[in-house]
C-alpha cells in the first residue's frame, strides 16, 4: 500500500489554513502555540503516560469539542506526542485528519515519518498501535536550538541507523559532518522513500528496526532511564558484533560502523542488570516476534538483512551486552 505525506519546512504554522481543528501538544511547548483559536489538550509527554488511559482522556477531549472526521488533529511535540496524537486520530471515529508538528530531532526524522503510531501496554513498548500516515508534517528546524544534548543524541542515532541500512550519500555527509539541516532533510526523504512503498512493515521497511529489538528491551529494563537513542545505539553496536561473529561482515566493516557511532559520541556500553526470564518475557511480547525473533543484521557496510533466531539464541546475543 502506497501513501503520500507532504513534508513542509517552515518557521511558522499558519493556523488560518485549518477550518476546524484541535491540538494535542506537549505541555513544554504549549506556550509557543497559545495564540490560536483551537482547543488544546496539554499532554505530559512521558513514556509512563504513553498509554490507553491518556488516550481515553483525549477521546473525552474530542467529544467535548465535537471532533469528527472533518476535524484536523494537530499533534505538536516529540515522538511520544506524535505517537499518541496519531493513535488517537486513527482510532477516533475510525479516522480523523492528522497533521504533525515534530519539535525534537527524533520526531522530525523518525517518529512522525511513516505513519506508525502506538502506545505502551502492560510494560511493553508500542504494542498497541496503528499504521496511519499524517496528511502533512510541518518541520520547523528552529526547535533544534532549544534541545538538550541527550535529545539531539536520540535523533542522531536514528539518522545513523537510517544511513546504515541502505546505500546512499547520507553516510558521507555524516562522516564529513556536513550541515545538519541538509542531513535531516535527506534522512526524511530516505525514510519516506522506504515507508511509502511498505506502509505495513512487511518488506524493506523492516530494516528500519535496526537496533530496536534490543533497544526497546533495554529501555523497558532500565525503566526508561536509558533514553531511546542510547538504547538503540547500544543495540546497533550489539548487532555489529553479532554480524561479525556470524561472518556476515568483515573486520573493516565492523570498524567503519563503530567508528561512525564513535564520531557522534554514542555510548559503547551500558550497566544493566537483567535475567533470562525478564528478557524472554519482553521478547515474546515484541510486535515483530513470530515463532522466532526477527533481528536486523548487517551483511556489509550500508547493507542489512532480516535474520530469524530462536528465543534461546536471542538471549545469548542479548547477554553479550556485558562484553561489547
Amino acid at each position: 500500500m502506497e501513501f503520500k505525506t507532504e513534508v513542509e519546512f517552515t518557521k511558522n504554522i499558519d493556523f488560518a489554513t485549518f477550518t476546524k481543528a484541535v491540538i494535542i501538544a506537549d505541555k513544554n511547548v504549549v506556550e509557543q502555540f497559545a495564540n490560536n483559536d483551537f482547543p488544546m489538550f496539554k499532554l505530559n509527554a512521558t513514556e509512563k503516560n504513553k498509554n490507553l488511559e491518556t488516550v481515553q482522556q483525549i477521546y473525552t477531549f474530542f467529544q467535548e469539542n465535537n471532533v469528527n472526521r472533518a476535524t484536523t488533529i494537530i499533534g505538536i511535540g516529540g515522538g511520544i506526542t506524535t505517537d499518541i496524537a496519531g493513535f488517537a486520530a486513527a482510532t477516533y471515529m475510525r479516522g480523523c485528519r492528522l497533521v504533525l508538528v515534530p519539535t525534537t530531532l527524533l520526531a522530525m526524522i523518525d517518529a512522525s515519518i511513516g505513519g506508525k503510531s502506538a502506545v505502551n501496554f502492560q510494560n511493553t513498548k508500542n504494542n498497541i498501535g496503528t499504521f496511519y500516515p499524517a496528511e502533512k508534517i510541518i518541520v520547523n528546524l528552529d526547535f533544534l536550538n532549544s534541545l538538550s544534548e541527550n535529545e539531539m543524541q536520540n535523533g542522531i542515532t536514528e539518522i545513523i541507523k537510517t544511513a546504515l541500512i541502505k546505500e546512499s550519500s547520507l553516510v558521507e555527509k555524516l562522516l564529513n559532518r556536513e550541515d545538519l539541516k541538509e542531513i535531516i532533510k535527506q534522512t526524511i526523504e530516505l525514510k519516506l522513500s522506504i515507508c511509502q512503498l511498505d506502509l505495513h512493515d512487511k518488506g524493506e521497511r523492516r530494516l528500519l528496526n535496526l537496533g530496536h529489538t534490543f533497544g526497546h528491551i533495554i529501555e523497558v529494563l532500565s525503566n526508561y532511564e536509558i533514553s531511546h537513542g542510547n538504547a538503540v545505539a547500544i543495540g546497533i553496536r550489539l548487532v555489529v558484533k553479532i554480524s561479525l561473529l556470524n561472518r556476515l561482515i568483515s573486520e573493516t566493516d565492523f570498524g567503519k560502523i563503530n567508528n561512525l557511532l564513535d564520531l557522534y559520541n554514542l555510548p559503547k556500553k551500558i550497566n544493566l542488570e537483567f535475567t533470562e526470564k525478564e528478557v524472554t518475557a519482553l521478547l515474546l511480547k515484541d510486535k515483530k516476534m513470530t515463532t522466532n525473533a526477527n533481528l536486523i543484521l548487517f551483511n556489509g557496510f550500508q547493507k542489512a538483512i532480516v535474520k530469524q533466531v530462536s528465543v534461546a539464541e536471542f538471549y545469548r546475543y542479548f547477554s553479550m551486552l556485558k562484553t561489547i
